[in-house]
């Protein structure tokens, strides 16, 4: 074996083992044939190779078309969403159980901080197995629960008022509501079979113990560091697969209406901004480019 077919050898192993089992000769074969003299593989070409064996690992190639690709990526928001809205949420419960823990059992005002949680977690189990009527059901109750513990059901909450936007400046209050949106557009894409759905609860479970500001962790900003993380990630990565900058720019959607109520609701009220519009076009640039990059990333893979 030479130094270049060692070489190549090494870079197919990007790709899935069973695509190696059925593809990897006749790719080796067809590499060497056009090496030419080379002793080893340059930059464009391996980047290529590596950038090849992701792709197929993520199962892009294996969705067919565009509108599949699509309502993939529409999957992938909603299951997003409701990881994020449990990130956003479990600081509840969480305190919760390390003050009982530390200081003993007492009764808290309301439940809705346990409901809610709950709530988002039915939600994510039904749509990780694929069942979206069930998961419809429990993110709209989620936002009903979010209005009842925000107090929204006086006579103000059934107009637009100033009163009714004082909870929609917190970003944990969209999530449930872009999920719901998502997911019912999902109740029209065709039946595909649903693939490791366990991988959702256990992201979700990570994503609580990790990002949650809670007493444990002490975080404060981090949910929302993690989503300009993300977008970045998925930029870079968007030529393996461009279902994540898509998946990206909708979880930013959370924090920036959040924002943009945040504004209107301060000049409905007519009191003076705390902050300035600088946020709202810092996430609205975040947005574009990463579904710039998305959108461009899901034509040429559409095409392959």
């Amino acid at each position: 074996m030479t130094v270049l077919e060692r070489r190549y050898r090494w870079l197919l192993r990007a790709y899935p083992r069973a695509y190696q089992q059925y593809r990897a000769d006749e790719m080796l074969e067809t590499l060497l044939a056009t090496a030419g003299q080379r002793r080893r593989p340059d930059l464009r070409e391996a980047a290529a190779l590596v950038v090849g064996g992701l792709r197929a690992r993520t199962g892009v190639g294996r969705l067919g078309s565009r509108s599949a690709l699509g309502y993939s990526a529409l999957r992938l928001s909603a299951l997003s969403l409701l990881v994020y809205g449990m990130t956003l949420w479990a600081g509840g419960p969480i305190s919760f159980l390390v003050t009982t823990l530390s200081e003993g059992a007492y009764k808290p005002d309301d439940w809705w901080f346990i409901v809610i949680p709950a709530l988002l977690t039915i939600a994510l189990f039904a749509a990780a197995w694929g069942s979206y009527r069930m998961a419809i059901a429990a993110a709209i109750s989620t936002v009903v629960a979010q209005h009842w513990s925000a107090n929204w059901w006086d006579q103000s909450s059934w107009f637009w008022s100033v009163h009714s936007l004082q909870y929609a400046i917190v970003p944990k209050c969209w999530p449930a509501l872009l999920a719901s949106l998502a997911l019912l557009r999902l109740l029209r894409a065709p039946r595909t079979p649903v693939t490791k759905p366990w991988t959702w609860p256990v992201l979700g479970a990570l994503a609580v113990v990790v990002l949650t500001p809670s007493p444990i962790n002490g975080w404060s900003d981090a949910p929302l560091m993690s989503l300009y993380a993300f977008a970045a990630l998925a930029v870079i990565t968007a030529p393996i697969d461009a279902r994540m900058p898509i998946v990206a720019s909708v979880l930013l959607l959370a924090p920036a209406l959040a924002q943009a109520a945040y504004q209107l609701h301060f000049k409905q009220a007519g009191w003076e901004l705390g902050t300035s519009i600088t946020t709202i076009l810092i996430l609205t640039a975040v947005m574009v480019i990463t579904l710039a990059a998305g959108t461009i990333a899901a034509r040429r893979q559409a095409r392959m």
